[in-house]
């Protein structure tokens, strides 16, 4: 099992939530405060849990063993105004161990050449969202734990995100949906609301074969008409 949580609970945020990912693209789907970035940071070992348990390959989310084996990127990644892109994303190579080809690769799937000698201060939100996944999926980790990682981009940048998703070797990507549209893109999808798990199966189990379960969804889980 790639990624496992048994009654996994954060006070006030996350309420007993069960889930195993042998691999394969998981999408996160619900509302703000549903639990979906809790789950997440749980898991990147970022927070603790109030109780239950957490497992990435088999070990805890804080194990020395599995930190270079996941990538892990929040709503709002930090990275230094006054460096450059380049620095940015040589700083990432260096601190992973990686040669120059997985740098190279991760340039050109977000489609970063020409910015390569732009200060991220000077780069639009998009923009530092292209480099931030760069820097942090570069050399492909069998484990991408990623907290809406479309929302700032544009249709371009979110094609080439998910194009990298689909070049992914073995693994698995669990990650928060901005976009109900992208639900389509996972293999599997888990609904959340009011830190619980409410239902999850295929794109198809959840949406339905021609999205006709749609208007359930925008109700139930984002209490607004499709």
């Amino acid at each position: 099992m790639v990624v496992a949580t048994e009654n996994l609970s954060k006070r006030g945020r996350l309420q007993g939530v069960t889930l195993q990912v042998a691999g394969g693209v998981v999408g996160l789907l619900g509302p703000n405060g549903a639990g979906k970035s809790t789950l997440l940071a749980l898991l990147a070992g970022r927070l603790k849990p109030d109780g239950g348990m957490a497992a990435l390959l088999s070990h805890a989310p804080r194990d020395p063993r599995v930190l270079p084996l996941r990538a892990y990127l929040p709503q709002a990644p930090r990275l230094f105004p006054h460096l450059r892109a380049w620095e940015v994303l040589e700083g990432a190579r260096k601190v992973k161990g990686l040669d120059k080809g997985a740098l190279e690769e991760a340039l050109e799937r977000m489609g970063l050449e020409r910015l390569l000698r732009r200060r991220v201060g000077e780069l639009s939100g998009g923009q530092r969202q292209r480099l931030a996944l760069a820097a942090g999926l570069m050399g492909d980790p069998p484990i991408w734990l990623l907290d809406e990682p479309t929302a700032a981009l544009d249709p371009q940048g979110r094609e080439r995100f998910w194009a990298w998703v689909g070049a992914k070797g073995r693994g698995a990507v669990l990650v928060a949906l901005h976009h109900v549209e992208e639900a389509q893109r996972a293999d599997r999808l888990v609904l959340l609301k009011g830190g619980r798990v409410l239902e999850e199966g295929s794109p198809a189990e959840v949406l339905g074969l021609r999205g006709e379960r749609l208007p359930w969804l925008m109700e139930v889980l984002y209490e607004e008409p499709a």
